[in-house]
């Protein structure tokens, strides 16, 4: 038995991937994405076209030819000013965002501001997509066929709806929403009538006057539970991840499957539902409204494209994620890095295969064996200066890393820099203080002298250095915590710090001694 192949079989990816080649052998897969750019792109939003990417890869791993294809949902509406938008706003809610202008000023439209943001993270994550503008294909006439088939059988659909999902609509409801010319708004048209002939809409617009919409050229859209499955059988569709809230049932994706084979005689694609990515500590997905959200340029500048790449890849969809920004990077970090280590030396660590998917430029290191807690406590250390860090890298026993990752440890400094400047708790914060004024107490210079003494011989090495400062201060009767606090206090004026043996070590011995002596020999209280 391939114990190998059985364990890779048991990753989510492989999983999906052998479904979708099974029930599609032939021809070219589709590959589904898409979201409304109604505001900034957090985090969360990542996980729509990374579980696309992971599908991608999945295949051409089995040789299939594939192709992504990333909707632009520009054409729905603006539902409200959100706390980050200026007041006049207000006035803007319920027009499409491809027609409401940008907040920067600069850009060409509210959708492109955000919509460029994304493309540009989704870049830098390596993921190669087909970007279509909704708002574009109905203009062009792609949807108009099936609006109108929507409006003749507006009596099937709303049996579907009630059959699969128990929602009645009301008597003047229409499978559609129109652009009303008079405010460019598709909250205030009142439908009067279609002319199938003509494939023109007629209605009442905010000026109560009647007006008319063709269906061919983008002045209607389908109502969500009909665009949705509309796609599914325009594009050939037949793999798409989704938000879980899509997936509960009778849900959208359920209503959809029925209006697609109902409807639109076609077949809904294998689903991918997947969990929110939440900020750790918060009980609320992420969301631009809330203001509680870190956007994906934002970890690009802590972590690299694959550490973000295999913290969603390792995951099944259906499992919540926590990013955690702070103390929780340290681990994620140390963890890819852990992975990647042992893969590259034949090993088979737990997550191998979301290893594999998330790289972007072959076999090599992303992150170096540096643990990232100690690049932090170097780089602090050596008040950013690379050469330093090297420097202290190498008299902290990483002088093979030195030598054979020197540039993915310059890269790491980089993340390392912006994480401390927006990311890092205070508590993990500090720098090397000029020398200090303190007044010891007669205990306190004793246990600096004997201090000295010891580790003028002592080999200077971190796990040393902590049992000589610890068994010192056993040795006079001076309570650890009270000599570990005055250690920290003469060299970062803190009372707690990196580990110890570690930054001192990093320090070097000639800085340490000269310190601990300038402290010893001030004046006694």
């Amino acid at each position: 038995m391939n114990t190998n192949l059985n364990e890779n079989m048991r990753y989510w990816v492989d999983q999906l991937t052998e479904k979708v080649d099974s029930a599609h052998p032939k021809n070219e897969i589709i590959v589904s994405s898409g979201i409304s750019p109604s505001g900034p792109y957090h985090v969360g939003h990542a996980r729509e076209i990374l579980t696309a990417e992971a599908l991608v890869r999945g295949l051409r791993e089995r040789g299939r030819k594939v192709r992504h294809l990333h909707f632009v949902d520009a054409f729905d509406a603006l539902r409200k000013r959100y706390p980050y938008l200026p007041e006049k706003y207000e006035e803007e809610a319920g027009k499409p965002l491809f027609l409401i202008p940008a907040p920067d000023g600069k850009s060409k439209s509210y959708a492109d501001q955000y919509f460029s943001e994304y493309e540009a993270a989704a870049n830098k994550l390596g993921i190669e997509m087909e970007v279509i503008w909704t708002h574009k294909e109905y203009e062009a006439g792609k949807f108009t066929e099936l609006i109108q088939k929507s409006l003749e059988k507006r009596d099937e659909i709303a049996e579907v709806l009630f059959r699969v999902s128990g929602r009645t609509v009301d008597n003047d409801w229409q499978p559609i929403q129109i652009l009303d010319e008079t405010n460019n708004s598709l909250r205030t048209a009142q439908f009067i009538g279609f002319d199938s002939q003509t494939g023109i809409v007629h209605y009442l617009g905010s000026d109560s006057k009647e007006h008319s919409a063709d269906i061919s050229k983008g002045q209607v859209k389908l109502d969500w539970r009909c665009d949705w499955p509309a796609r599914w059988a325009i594009y050939g569709i037949q793999v798409e991840g989704f938000g879980r809230e899509h997936a509960t049932k009778g849900g959208s994706y359920d209503t959809g499957v029925g209006i697609a084979r109902e409807i639109y005689e076609t077949l809904a694609p294998l689903p991918v539902p997947y969990e929110n990515i939440n900020l750790k500590g918060e009980t609320k997905k992420m969301s631009s409204s809330l203001g509680n959200l870190v956007t994906i340029a934002q970890v690009l500048e802590i972590i690299p494209s694959e550490v973000l790449r295999y913290f969603t890849f390792k995951s099944r969809p259906e499992r919540q994620l926590l990013f955690d920004p702070a103390l929780g990077l340290y681990n994620l970090i140390d963890e890819y890095a852990k992975t990647e280590s042992e893969t590259l030396l034949g090993k088979d660590p737990e997550f191998k295969r979301a290893w594999q998917i998330s790289l972007l430029k072959g076999d090599q290191h992303v992150i170096s064996t540096v643990p990232f807690s100690h690049l932090v406590s170097s780089y602090q250390t050596a008040q950013a200066d690379e050469k330093i860090v090297f420097d202290i890298l190498k008299r902290t026993g990483h002088t093979d890393a030195v030598k054979l990752q020197s540039d993915t440890i310059s890269r790491e400094l980089v993340y390392v820099d912006h994480w401390l400047k927006n990311y890092a708790p205070d508590d993990v914060k500090f720098s090397v203080i000029g020398k200090p004024s303190i007044e010891c107490s007669q205990k306190q210079r004793g246990y600096l002298n004997l201090l000295q003494n010891k580790l003028i011989d002592l080999d200077f090495q971190a796990e040393a250095i902590h049992q000589t400062i610890y068994e010192t201060a056993t040795e006079i009767d001076l309570p650890a915590k009270e000599a570990f606090q005055l250690i920290y206090q003469i060299f970062i004026g803190k009372n707690a710090g990196p580990r110890l043996g570690f930054f001192l070590s990093s320090l070097g011995k000639d800085f340490v001694l000269e310190r601990i002596q300038d402290i010893s020999n001030q004046k006694r209280v």
